[in-house]
């Protein structure tokens, strides 16, 4: 299912968000349909290496998937501040990764959060694949205990209500790890990563965390209607190569957070042009933050709308 474009939409997107709007794809709403709150998604952009995503519902509830790095607490902090944010209704994390959970501690120092979402693979994890990572994902456990948030573990199949019409269903990972032919913590944690879709009336978005090529080969081959998807965070930052995945996503829009280059990476990627190489020949506009800025989409489930903003630092002039 394509949207087509829809001029009403983009007025109650730019009103309703408090930005400029930069594209959008839709159908005709009702005039019903018109006063309602849309649903948006916005993927930070961070400083560093990491992903954090923030996602409010047309009731004003507020769900933060991954927080970046320590290092970004102040970049996500500011984002949150300026939606709005009091509570945290869930604070999911997709997998043991210090650029997705190292954030955590200063969110709850600054926030109270309902529940903290993680799956069963950090509890499970074989002893030879352990890290410190590994343990520091449990004392994030514990220190949501003691903040008095719930903590919720999630697997394939389970499903979660975030509000009137926002359905949630974890595609991956499975209940026991998922580990491949001589397994490495870090590709492995990578695909264990939760995989979320997110549904709000007709519009899909897929949230995959690092999910890695293998665990996204299984995906492709047992579930690839539940893969479809509007909208998109490429899996890994755009260190992911299976073109077999974009197909079955067949989104048209694609959101990779990352960094503009990785020079100490052996082969210096820059993954955003990997994101492009791979979701552009299906079709999908491809954002990057490092480009682009925080990207933000908005729908009210029968449109999308796409706001890209890059924060530009002035410097004074020369004499």
């Amino acid at each position: 299912m394509k949207f087509q474009p829809s001029t009403s939409f983009l007025q109650k997107a730019s009103a309703a968000i408090g930005i400029s709007v930069a594209f959008l794809f839709g159908l005709t709403v009702s005039g019903e349909d018109r006063d309602q709150k849309p649903l948006t998604l916005t993927v930070i952009e961070l400083k560093q290496h990491g992903l954090a995503m923030l996602l409010e519902t047309p009731e004003g509830r507020h769900y933060l998937i991954d927080t970046g790095g320590g290092g970004d607490r102040d970049t996500v902090a500011a984002c949150l501040t300026e939606h709005h944010v009091q509570q945290i209704e869930g604070l999911v994390i997709s997998h043991p990764h210090g650029d997705h959970q190292g954030g955590v501690p200063a969110v709850f120092d600054r926030w109270p959060v309902k529940e903290l979402i993680v799956s069963p693979f950090v509890r499970k994890v074989p002893e030879k694949l352990k890290t410190s990572e590994t343990e520091f994902s449990l004392d994030l456990q514990k220190l949501a205990e003691q903040k008095g948030a719930r903590v919720r573990e999630v697997s394939q199949g389970s499903g979660l209500e975030w509000g009137a019409d926002v359905h949630v269903e974890v595609l991956w990972p499975p209940e026991e790890p998922f580990l491949t032919a001589n397994p490495q913590p870090h590709g492995t944690y990578n695909n264990n990563s939760l995989v979320l879709r997110v549904q709000y009336k007709d519009a899909v978005f897929l949230l995959p965390g690092d999910l890695g090529n293998e665990a996204a080969a299984v995906l492709v081959r047992e579930s690839p209607a539940k893969l479809k998807a509007h909208v998109v965070v490429v899996p890994h930052h755009g260190f992911f190569g299976n073109a077999d995945f974009a197909k079955a996503v067949e989104a048209q829009v694609a959101i990779a957070s990352c960094i503009v280059d990785y020079p100490d990476h052996p082969t210096r990627n820059v993954p955003g042009i990997h994101a492009v190489d791979l979701f552009a020949p299906v079709g999908t506009g491809v954002y990057v933050t490092p480009w682009h800025g925080t990207v933000t989409v908005s729908t009210d489930g029968k449109h999308l709308a796409v706001e890209a903003r890059k924060n530009v630092e002035l410097a004074p002039l020369s004499n």
